[in-house]
């Protein structure tokens, strides 16, 4: 099974400031991937608050945790999702719809500290490490 990191728990990572979800990481980081919408969200999160110690922290975590590329098929599966939210009349935020698409593509387990959110998405897969 490979855990693709929402961009909740890739921050709770890099803060340090959930321990359960640091010895969950700790026990399964190699079966861990991130989307590259997370790194960008983090990488946004770097550049807005300017701060060195941050940016190394993130870095880090970016540099142990594979990145998985957008590809073709997340690209197609988002376009699904999308209508399909639209349609049903329960959409979520973009940046969420990108992530779940990569997982689903990927075929990982997404960790998020947003089940409720996520779960509106019927074919992902979902579970909580806090």
């Amino acid at each position: 099974m490979r855990y693709m990191l929402d961009t909740d728990i890739a921050s709770y990572l890099v803060r340090g400031d959930h321990p359960e979800v640091t010895a969950k990481f700790t026990e399964l980081y190699d079966s861990c991937v991130m989307s590259s919408i997370t790194m960008a969200e983090l990488m946004y999160g770097v550049r807005k608050r300017n701060n060195r110690a941050l940016t190394e922290k993130v870095q880090a975590l970016c540099n142990l945790v594979s990145v998985i590329p957008w590809s073709d098929e997340a690209a197609n599966t988002y376009a699904n999702l999308r209508v399909e939210l639209e349609n049903a009349g329960t959409p979520i935020g973009n940046m969420d719809m990108l992530i779940a698409a990569s997982a689903i593509a990927e075929d990982a387990l997404l960790v998020t500290n947003n089940t409720a959110h996520f779960s509106k998405v019927k074919s992902l897969k979902l579970t909580s490490w806090c």
